[in-house]
């Protein structure tokens, strides 16, 4: 997905930016990357992955700061140079054949044979 929003060229830009936020706040690019994400309207929660609880305490940092309206217009505009996929992701893993191989669909009834094995044919 990364290839037809950001780039790779435009990935280490991201990077670099969120790099010189995060070092302003003293936390982690991961931190201020979730921070914002978490302060987007539609944006309810985001998932994380802790392999220890040293990544629990580490991840609730996003909770110790906020990020200035300027950091947020500069994230924001930086985003908004590069073209946006269309569709939430699911709609996009669904439907689009480049994505589709994502997530495994109908696991179950690839497991079972397809749907007339379930269906007792």
């Amino acid at each position: 997905m990364l290839e037809d929003s950001v780039g790779y060229e435009g990935y280490q830009k991201l990077l670099e930016l969120l790099e010189k936020i995060a070092s302003h706040y003293g936390v982690g690019v991961s931190h201020i990357a979730t921070k914002y994400i978490l302060g987007r309207p539609s944006v309810a929660c985001t998932i994380v992955g802790v392999r220890n609880s040293r990544h629990v305490a580490d991840n609730c940092k996003i909770f110790g700061f906020e990020l200035s309206p300027e950091d947020e217009a500069a994230i924001t505009a930086f985003l908004d140079g590069y073209p946006r996929l269309q569709g939430d992701c699911y709609t996009l893993e669904r439907e689009s054949p480049r994505y589709k191989s994502i997530i495994h669909m109908n696991v179950n009834e690839e497991e079972q044979g397809g749907n007339d094995a379930l269906a007792g044919k």
